[in-house]
């Protein structure tokens, strides 16, 4: 049987980390390591991080999340490493079924699950968000081109460092790496965990800025172009319809713009609108399906703000690693 470390970065994470560790003790597979990596938390999460684990590795703080996900992978013995966030709860079952899909794909050199429905908090961008990861991942093929954060694994033979200039997107900057050096990375269609994180209305803009910000320069930096479409969907896990919808949205807005200011019919804008709604009425219908008529409304006009917010986090994203490679250039040629 398999030896797993299971790591867990952490950093101020005291009201979830105590369920997290609780449900990796609650696993059937008993051949693991638990490894929590503290970043100079300000909470209790290291006093309750050494009640469950084996290893609590405390740090010096001000570290990226890949930096600290490395650091838990340098002290790990596991022959298959699983990173889970600190705000995840795993099934008993979820380590016996890792171990069991690597002994049945010997090919594949990574894995992903996904996100449940179920989610603890009722409030609308908590729930908007769970059920949009879920509805996301449901539609994805066997075989994809990026890692998830909040439930990966790894064969140690095939790990890599994760990305210390990425921010947040460090597992799907992994996954890239990954794809581009030839290694196939499956996923579990019903791995699923649930996600503890709250949000609300700021830290939903704010991550579905983040993320497309990293996105971008993990697409220029490990040439994304080349994985585009690749296994019948669009980018790491969004799908085509999405990438279409971001191009889309912040078209319709600056239309309206001038619809507004008098420079545009505003009969010009409906076609797209109408375009956009398209291609988004399968997961309109779904959140329709689970959470009724109502939240489906609201969520059209979350949908549409949500997909212009991420438009400008990949062109600022853009912009900051031509801007840095620029730089980078300049000092170079400087030093020369």
């Amino acid at each position: 049987m398999e030896y797993i470390s299971v790591i867990v970065p952490a950093y101020n994470s005291q009201d979830t980390i105590e369920q997290c560790l609780v449900a990796v003790r609650q696993s059937t597979h008993q051949n693991y390591e638990l490894i929590v990596v503290d970043n100079k938390s300000q909470d209790a999460t290291r006093s309750i991080a050494q009640k469950y684990a084996d290893k609590v590795v405390e740090l010096d703080g001000n570290l990226k999340r890949s930096q600290v996900r490395n650091k838990g992978i340098g002290v790990s013995r596991g022959e298959i490493i699983v990173n889970i966030d600190s705000d995840i709860i795993i099934r008993p079952d979820t380590l016996a079924r890792i171990v069991h899909y690597f002994s049945q794909h010997p090919h594949i050199h990574a894995v992903n699950g996904l996100l449940s429905k179920e989610h603890p908090h009722t409030g609308f961008f908590s729930q908007y968000k769970n059920l949009y990861m879920n509805y996301i991942f449901n539609r994805l093929p066997e075989k994809v081109t990026f890692l998830y954060g909040s439930i990966h694994a790894l064969r140690r033979k095939d790990s890599q460092p994760y990305d210390s200039d990425i921010e947040i997107a460090d597992d799907t900057a992994l996954g890239q790496q990954l794809v581009g050096y030839g290694k196939q990375i499956g996923f579990i269609k019903d791995l699923e965990v649930i996600h503890l994180k709250k949000y609300g209305l700021f830290s939903f803009i704010k991550n579905d800025f983040q993320i497309p910000f990293d996105w971008a320069k993990i697409f220029l930096k490990y040439k994304g172009w080349k994985q585009l479409g690749k296994n019948k969907t669009g980018f790491a896990h969004s799908p085509k319809e999405q990438l279409i919808s971001v191009v889309l949205a912040p078209t319709i807005f600056l239309l309206s713009i001038l619809c507004l200011l008098g420079y545009l019919s505003f009969s010009l804008i409906l076609p797209l609108i109408l375009v956009w709604f398209i291609f988004n009425i399968r997961f309109l219908a779904f959140l329709v399906k689970e959470r009724g008529l109502l939240f489906g409304v609201l969520a059209f006009f979350v949908t549409l703000i949500d997909n212009i917010v991420m438009a400008i986090g990949i062109l600022c994203g853009f912009a900051m690693f031509l801007y840095q490679q620029y730089a980078n250039d300049y000092i170079n040629k400087v030093v020369i």
